[in-house]
């Protein structure tokens, strides 16, 4: 199916829908090559516009994929709204489990992640990141406050960092989890096995080490 074509947009909700039709490109183009190799030329001619038009609605490369972090972000706790009601309230490996489930049900966000801090953030202007941490921010007020309904002894303030901490963990554990074919191919061997991680269990694990930590942390507090 040949890209779509675009006549100039001038109101406001023709500007809105070339933006969202350059992000929904930019998502089918990051499943196929990853983020490392999107360019913006391929980009621009997958939605159907010259190169120069991308620039009137993304600043940089880098700013698309920062807007899909966001919206993935968003599609993650709307996932996590919808499973964590169901864990019983004080249920630590449950809860883990289900943040587990949630970020790899994404394996894009989990991808971006990875590259948040080192690549996407290194090549924006400062609007454009305060625009995006505001965002994000309210994401994870909402992540700490569904943190504090199912684990009412650790207060919300920790739990929004724990929400911040899993995250930056995340970051971390996807692209050990997800190593080029030669990496892949020596970790396999049966004498590295101790050195080869698991998303699921090692995520999930950390979670709950995570959890025990603010609640002991808290009781000491308190007495």
């Amino acid at each position: 199916m040949p890209p779509p074509k675009f006549q100039r947009a001038r109101k406001p909700e023709e500007k809105e829908i070339r933006r969202q039709a350059i992000l929904e490109a930019a998502r089918r183009l990051m499943d196929e090559v990853g983020a490392a190799d999107l360019s913006l030329n391929e980009l621009a001619r997958r939605a159907g516009v010259s190169k120069p038009n991308v620039y009137r609605y993304f600043e940089s490369r880098e700013e698309v994929l920062l807007h899909l972090w966001t919206d993935e972000t968003r599609v993650l706790v709307e996932r996590l709204e919808a499973s964590l009601p169901k864990v019983p309230v004080g249920d630590i490996a449950r809860t883990a489990a289900a943040i587990v489930a949630a970020y790899a049900a994404q394996p894009r966000l989990c991808e971006l992640s990875s590259i948040l801090a080192a690549v996407l953030e290194r090549n924006l202007s400062a609007d454009a990141l305060v625009a995006a941490k505001r965002t994000v921010l309210d994401l994870f007020i909402r992540i700490g406050t569904l943190l504090h309904e199912k684990l009412p002894s650790i207060p919300v303030d920790d739990c929004m960092w724990a929400s911040r901490a899993i995250g930056t963990y995340l970051a971390g554990i996807w692209p050990a989890t997800n190593p080029g074919a030669v990496a892949d191919e020596v970790l396999a061997r049966p004498e590295f096995a101790r050195l080869k991680p698991d998303l699921e269990r090692d995520f999930k694990r950390l979670i709950e080490v995570l959890i025990v930590g603010l609640e002991r942390a808290n009781a000491d507090l308190r007495r």
